[in-house]
Formats: structure tokens, sequence, C-alpha cells
């Protein structure tokens, strides 16, 4: 395989030690920006949110990326009710709280509504981040999707005092096992004016092999993807023009961004029932590479002073392609094998006007409308056979959404939202193997139209300064994967009569599209003082008719209609012991249950890859000056036991427990170096989602130590 970017990054590396000098002269602290989460539709700060939301800031972002520069990594180490990340290209099993979560890139979608191929954690790379906003728990303050929550990726710009400001940075990372070292370089340039501001970036990550506890290669997923022994590109541009005096703004984004495995090995299957995990073998694996490919175009006007308030227009478009990896899909009577690929564009439009004081209230309000389509297919790439036939998806919803003072210590929030969503689908057939009894089915296309009002309404106490208290509901809206749905009718509606051959899969008369509407309940306690912050929530979400995937007897998911409850809660927590040291801890529980009978009363456990095990963080940062500082976190998670519906075995999860360390050194005008542990103790372990998949495709162990070491300048 290529060993460009290791050797530019090991050569970047050489220059940094050659020109480091200490540098410990103060220049002083920088006052601090104040957080505010645009992900809830306009500008608010968390204290004025009722509900849980967490904000990961650039700094979070580059101490996690020393240890993991992925972008699921740092989401399940810092955001308390999301899964542990699978390390691999595929999020499948990654959920927020037992639920999907939208996630956006400066408010664009990028989860696909109508086929969802579980690769949204791969559209962007984290040097092009400036901060994630994640609101936990149901919301519809942004469309379709976030039964979960909602996870906002706000990208990097310029910043004042930006003069060509330029900054290149490397990256290698090694278990110190064979091939299993990989680098990364980026570089990026902005400028800021009054006028205008330009921010150019690119990277180019390439990965080695991973390798576990035990030194043996990680296992490879040849079918869903993996990030291991791949490329990864990203080049990213935004530019932003002022003009009236500053009063008004037009700003362009544009991001494409590229990972596509090397072929260099393919896996082995592992051993679910004696416990072995997969490993590779060198060769490449049939087909066409597997990749991701995601191109995002995003402009935005905004009028800060347009009569009593701000108006925003935002329109985007995205371009999405995943293929996937060569399987068996008996697409005819006489082939078995072939290779998946989805396509997505998406087209869309945001309009807000935020306005202020209509009620005297130390009130805001906006005001929107916002408009999306999206159009998908899942293909066969060497026989030109769908998978499922072009789906269309159109929404349009205008929307209400504000906060105001009810006395000086009781604040209320409330909001109104009108989806009015049509799923168009277009006549096809099943693939031969997904048919009846192994005959193709005939697909009858169609429309489907639905609507629905979703709310929501919430309240903040403030006791004193320091403490408060919030309580929330909260409905989210989503579509469950038609895609899935229409490929074949082994996924069906729950005591539906088995089929005959020849009965067509009518789309005008399937119930099993109809959408999803989650109800979220929440109470949370916040104490802010000058150095303890602790915060403790307890939720509790239902959708009367939720789409759930359970585990078959094949060993392949399918959809089911179900009423399903999550419940769980979350305590997090920062002592600043001293100026310089700061401790954190976090702990996260959720559980959830379905209706398996159809009698609206939830019954049986539901499937533990919808839901994530309890988890223990504790983390030590300290400065030991004001250019070096350290962290050091152990993440753990516990056991879990659940029952799977209409599968013999049980799922158990075995828990376990890793510590990664991170430190970071400023050398002032010298640059920064930065060196990082994953798995500092080697810990030898299969991941959640492996322990819990009950197959042999899917038994994978987690990484071992890694070392990493990086480097950026600026100049």
């Amino acid at each position: 395989m290529s060993k460009l970017p290791f050797t530019l990054s090991v050569l970047a590396l050489s220059i940094a030690t050659a020109h480091a000098e200490t540098d410990t002269q103060n220049e002083g602290v920088q006052e601090m920006e104040t957080v505010v989460v645009t992900a809830t539709r306009y500008t608010q700060t968390p204290d004025k949110i009722a509900g849980a939301v967490t904000v990961i800031d650039s700094e979070d972002i580059k101490q996690q990326s020393i240890v993991s520069d992925d972008l699921t990594s740092i989401l399940a180490t810092l955001v308390p009710g999301m899964t542990p990340s699978r390390q691999k290209m595929s999020n499948q099993g990654e959920n927020l709280r037992g639920r999907q979560a939208l996630i956006m890139i400066d408010g664009v979608p990028q989860v696909n509504p109508l086929r969802n191929g579980n690769r949204y954690g791969y559209t962007i790379d984290p040097s092009m981040v400036e901060r994630i906003e994640v609101v936990n728990g149901a919301s519809a303050v942004q469309g379709m999707g976030a039964t979960g929550g909602i996870i906002n990726y706000i990208t990097k710009g310029a910043k004042p005092g930006d003069d060509w400001k330029q900054t290149i940075g490397t990256r290698v990372t090694s278990s110190l096992d064979n091939d299993g070292t990989g680098g990364k370089v980026f570089y990026n340039i902005s400028k800021y004016d009054d006028e205008f501001d330009l921010f150019f970036g690119g990277s180019w990550d390439q990965q080695g092999l991973y390798y576990d506890g035990n030194g043996n290669p990680i296992g490879m997923n040849d079918i869903q993807g993996e990030t291991q022994d791949s490329d990864a590109t990203d080049i990213f541009f935004k530019g932003g023009f002022n003009f009236d005096e500053g009063n008004q703004r037009v700003e362009l984004t544009a991001n494409t961004y590229t990972i596509e495995a090397n072929g260099n090995y393919k896996g082995v299957k592992g051993d679910f029932a004696n416990g072995i995990p997969g490993t590779v073998e060198p060769g490449s694996p049939s087909g066409q590479p597997v990749s991701n490919e995601a191109q995002l175009f995003n402009l935005q006007y905004t009028n800060y002073n347009l009569g009593n308030g701000m108006l925003t227009a935002q329109m985007f478009y995205q371009d999405y392609d995943a293929v996937f990896g060569q399987a068996t899909w008996n697409p005819t009577e006489t082939k078995a094998e072939d290779q998946g690929a989805i396509s997505s564009q998406k087209t869309g439009f945001k309009v807000g006007y935020e306005t202020y004081d209509l009620l005297d209230l130390d009130d805001t309000w906006v005001f929107g409308l916002d408009g999306l389509h999206d159009q998908t297919e899942q293909t066969l790439d060497q026989s030109g056979l769908n998978v499922t036939p072009l789906m269309e998806y159109y929404s349009l919803a205008p929307f209400v959404q504000g906060d105001f003072l009810v006395t000086d210590a009781l604040r209320l929030s409330t909001g109104v939202r009108y989806e009015s969503v049509r799923v168009k689908v277009s006549d096809g057939q099943t693939l031969y193997g997904y048919g009846i009894d192994g005959h193709n089915s005939e697909i009858i296309g169609g429309t489907q139209d639905s609507s629905k009002a979703v709310f929501n309404v919430g309240a903040i106490y403030t006791f004193t300064d320091e403490f408060s208290t919030f309580a929330s509901f909260n409905q989210g809206f989503g579509l469950p994967d038609i895609g899935r749905v229409l490929r074949g009718v082994w996924i069906n509606e729950e005591n539906t009569p088995p089929q005959q051959v020849g009965t067509p899969i009518d789309f005008n008369t399937m119930l099993a599209v109809e959408p999803v509407v989650t109800d979220n309940y929440e109470l949370g306690l916040t104490y802010r003082g000058d150095k303890l912050f602790a915060s403790a929530s307890t939720y509790m979400s239902v959708a009367k008719y939720g789409a759930n995937l359970e585990l078959n007897n094949n060993g392949t998911y399918d959809v089911k209609r179900q009423r399903t409850e999550v419940m769980g809660y979350e305590l997090t927590s920062t002592y600043q012991v001293l100026d310089s040291t700061k401790l954190s801890a976090m702990y996260a529980h959720v559980e959830g249950e379905v209706d398996t009978t159809g009698d609206g009363s939830v019954d049986s456990d539901m499937d533990l890859k919808n839901l994530s095990p309890d988890r223990l963080m504790l983390a030590v940062s300290h400065n030991f000056s004001d250019v070096l500082a350290s962290r050091i976190q152990y993440n753990y998670l516990f056991d879990a036991k659940k029952s799977a519906y209409k599968v013999a075995d049980e799922q158990n999860f075995d828990g376990y427990g890793l510590v990664d360390f991170s430190t970071h050194y400023d050398m002032r005008d010298k640059g920064r170096i930065a060196f990082g542990i994953e798995n500092v103790m080697d810990e030898q372990y299969i991941n959640y989602f492996s322990q819990i998949r009950n197959h042999n495709s899917y038994y994978f162990s987690g990484r071992g130590r890694t070392f990493s070491l990086s480097y950026e300048f600026d100049f």
C-alpha cells in the first residue's frame, strides 16, 4: 500500500523535533467566548435549554483526537447516552439514548431517511470541525430522524486576527506491529477581514492494520466496510462576504469527503460460539473497493438587523454514495454474490426569523419553514439490478419555537412544528433471493402521504444563581428504514399472514412505512458553582408505533413496528480541584422494552443492538504549566444481559474498562506537539456490538494499545 501520508508525517515530525525549543513566556489568558447552541434553531446558551445538552468545543475535539482521531469515538467518549464506537466504517448499532440521532453538518442532514446504510459517521474529517452540539432526547426542531437526539457538527471558519494564517499538521498512529502504522497530514489557510473571510482546509489520512490486546490483527468486515487499511481525504472550503455595514452576510460552505479501502487484506471470520474473534489474511476482497463519498454545498444568507430580529435563509445540497463489499444477494436464480451500493441526493432549504421581546418577557422566538427532497436507491454493482426501487422523500414543515420568562426564576419554552411528508416509490421487483420462496416479487409503486403536528414544552426553574431544575416534553418525528422494508417481504408487519408466491408488494397499502413519532419526557437538576458543576437527568421515551431492529433466526435483522419504551438516567460532573487540575465523571444507564404481542403494552426486553450498556467515565486533566497539559481517562462498560425475542440464545455482554492517556505541549511559535495512548493497559476485549450480534462475520476484538504522535505548526 502507498506509504506517502506516513512518509510525510514522519518528515514533518522530524522537522518539528529539529526546531523544537522551549518557550514558556506567558502570552496572557484569552477571554473565553460564550458557548451558544444553534441546533435548537436559534442561538441559546445551554442554561436556557430545558434539556440535557452536550457541547464539545474545539479544545475537547483536539484533546480527544490525540487519542483517537475519529468522530464516532469522540462522541462515544463524551456524550453520556451514546453507544460505544464500533471502530468500523459502519455505524450500525451506534445510537443515542436507544434511538437514532439526526446527524448534521452546519444544519444539513447527513442521515438518509429512506435507506439507512449506517455510514453517516464518516462524511467529514475531524480536522474540519470546530465544535459539536448534541441535544439529547427526541426533538423535531430540525425535522426528520431525531428520535434519539441531534448531533450537529459546526465546521471551522476564519477567525478575527487571521491574516492568511496557515496551519500544517501531521499525525502518526501505530500499534508497533506489522503494517500497524498509519499517518495523517492536514493543511488549512484562513483570512479574516471586516468585509470577507475565507477558510480552506484539506486532509489525507491513511490507516494501517488495527491490532488487539493479544497482538493479533483485528478482523475486517469486508461487507459493511472498515476504517483500518483505508485512505480518507477531505477538501473543505468556507467563504463569507459581509455588506450593508456588517448587517448582512452571505456564506458558502463546500466539503467533499472520501474514505476507501486499500484492499491489502481480507477478513477471516471469527467463531462466536467458541469466543475466537475474526482476523485478516493478505489478499484483496472481491469486487470494487468499499467506500464512502459525501459532497456538501451549503449557501446561507443572514440579515442581522431586519425589523426587530434576524433572518437566516439556507439552501443546501448533499450527494452521498456508499459502496459495500461483495456478499450473498442471490440476485438471480443462477448468481449468488454481488456488490451493493446506496446512492442518495438531498436538496433542501431552511428559513428562520428570530425576533425578541414580543411579550416583553425577555423572550426570544423563531418562526420558520423547512423543505427537503431526498431521492435514494440501493443497487447491485455487478448485475445492475435494483435492491430497492427508486424512492423519493418530500417534506415541508412550518414551525415556531421560543422561550420566555414567567417570573425571575421561571423560564418556559414551547414550540410546534407541522410535518407534512410524501414518500414516492417507483415500480420495481425484488431480487430473486428476497422474493417469496426464492421467486422475484413485483413491487407496486405509489405514494404515501402523512402529516403530523409535533410539540415541545419545557420549563427551567432557578432556585439560586448556582442551582436550577428543568422539565420537558419533546416529540420526535422519523421514518422507519423504508428501503429495508421494500427490498423483501420477509420484513413485514407484525402478525401479517405469510404471503403466497406471486403476491406483489404494494407500497400503497404497506403499514410498515408509517412515520415514527416519539414522545420524550425528561426531568433534570443542574448545579453550576465556582468549582463544581453537576447535572442529573432522567428520561422516558415512548414510541407507540416504533421501528425496531430485531435479530431473527437467520442472523439478520428485521424491521419490527412495535411499541417501544426506553428509560434511562445520566449523571455528569466536573470539579476544579486546583486551578490546574480538573476531575470529570459521567455515568449513563439506559434500558428498553418492546410490545411483542401487539396488545399495546410492552412485555419483553429490547434487543441490545438498539441500546448501550451502562457506562462510567472518569478523567483527570492537569495543566503542568500554561504550555504543558495532560489527561488520563477511564471508560468502563458494565455487563449486560437481555433475552432476544424469537432467538434461542440470550444476548450477553461481558463488560470491560479502557484507560486512555494524552498530553500536549505548546511550543509557541515553534508549533504544538501531542502524544497519546489508546488502551494504555492493552486490554483484550470483544467490542460491544460484536458480543451482542451473535454472528461469526461480526465477531471482532477491539483495538489494543495504540500510540499516536502529532504535530502542528502555524505560519
